[in-house]
């Protein structure tokens, strides 16, 4: 199995990757949707300021999605994504979640029900304080027992504004999603199959 990652160039596959996290839904608990969010800035078009555009990721199983939002093709988020976000029935784990929903609440009118910071999780329920201020790849280590350094670009200096589809960019979102998946459902104790991490891959 792979990781599916879909990137959202309009409205139509934004809406049908969200119906595609929506039909794995039960009546049974929370779900866990591991999500990211870039601030990129192309100095070369002038509807994508600092703020103005954003990169949203998600993650839940083996399925991700990427949605650039502030491009001509999607200057407004869809009401799919408004509602995704607000479901009750999910969780939205990441980090620095706190600011980037800020952000998009101020800039995109984007708000988020159910959001939880990750590190702060992971020291309260293994009660490790010092988890509060680890990074994706320790967290990862510690909570799930994963290494996924290997499968991160060798080089990270990418410019996300304009090299938003580059393989290798695709590549470094869709595990940094799935890590704060991985993560998250660890901790909150969901029941889901996921991918081996062994088998992490674009298709």
């Amino acid at each position: 199995m792979k990781i599916n990652m879909t990137l959202g160039h309009d409205v139509k596959l934004i809406d049908d990757h969200i119906s595609s996290f929506l039909h794995h839904t039960d009546d049974y608990g929370t779900k866990v949707i591991g999500f990211e969010v870039e601030w990129p800035v192309n100095h070369n078009d002038k509807h994508c300021g600092m703020f103005k555009c954003a990169i949203l990721q998600f993650c839940y199983g083996n399925s991700c999605l990427i949605i650039r939002l502030g491009d001509l093709s999607i200057y407004k988020a869809p009401d799919s994504l408004h509602n995704f976000l607000r479901m009750p029935k999910f969780t939205f784990v990441g980090f620095g979640i706190k600011d980037n929903l800020a952000y998009l609440e101020k800039y995109h009118g984007i708000g988020c029900r159910n959001a939880v910071e990750l590190g702060p999780l992971a020291a309260s329920l293994l009660k490790v304080p010092r988890l509060s201020y680890c990074g994706v790849d320790e967290l990862a280590f510690v909570v799930c027992k994963l290494d996924l350094r290997k499968y991160r670009p060798l080089s990270l200096d990418f410019n996300w504004g304009v090299c938003l589809y580059e393989e290798r960019l695709v590549k470094l979102a869709t595990v940094n999603v799935y890590s704060y998946y991985k993560i998250g459902n660890a901790l909150l104790g969901s029941n889901i199959l996921t991918a081996p991490v062994t088998q992490i891959g674009l298709l």
